[in-house]
């Protein structure tokens, strides 16, 4: 199975069966997959994606492969609320996964910073930097809500807890994607 995540006609279908099943549901996680895939594919053909060691490369694709997978399945659930009243558990499992994969998936991008920094900068590092892309998607999903669809004011109130634990849960998914990174280059 590996082997095939070297083809780039493999993650081609791959990215256009997810973004295509996630059509079926009409959420967020469309244009997030479109984002996802999109920087995969700019770190594949930039050969950013060739910096990483074996078993970095191996964490890498593992991640690029299945954290699609992951949030498809919790997006659809919740949009169709297989499990009632289980929005919040979903969502919350959403942002954990989500803020682990982010930090491995931009691995590529800082794995030379990686290297010459001292672990703790490096914790640092990574939970700004899943500070920063957690705080937009808020702003993103704050966005969806407010301008598409009609919503009165005394919703607004609904909205503030749930963001303070999606930020939450993105600290606590960028500390676990931070000790994942760790510990994997660690074993080299």
């Amino acid at each position: 199975m590996i082997n095939a995540f070297k083809y780039n006609w493999v993650w081609v279908l791959f990215a256009s069966l997810i973004i295509l099943f996630s059509l079926t549901v009409f959420s967020n996680w469309v244009l997030l997959g479109c984002i996802w895939f999109g920087i995969f594919f700019t770190f594949r053909f930039s050969k950013l994606e060739n910096r990483l060691s074996s078993s970095e490369h191996k964490l890498y694709l593992t991640t690029a492969f299945v954290l699609p997978i992951i949030e498809t399945w919790l997006t659809w659930m919740i949009q169709k609320d297989i499990i009632p009243y289980s929005w919040f558990w979903l969502n919350r499992l959403e942002h954990f996964f989500s803020a682990i994969s982010v930090t491995i998936i931009l691995l590529p991008a800082y794995i030379t910073i990686w290297h010459k920094l001292k672990w703790w900068q490096n914790l640092v590092f990574i939970l700004g930097l899943i500070c920063l892309i957690g705080n937009l998607n808020e702003f993103f999903e704050f966005f969806l809500r407010v301008c598409c669809k009609p919503v009165k004011y005394s919703r607004f109130g609904v909205y503030y807890p749930n963001t303070i634990y999606d930020m939450g849960v993105n600290l606590i998914g960028g500390l676990v994607g931070f000790l994942l990174v760790k510990l994997n280059i660690k074993s080299l």
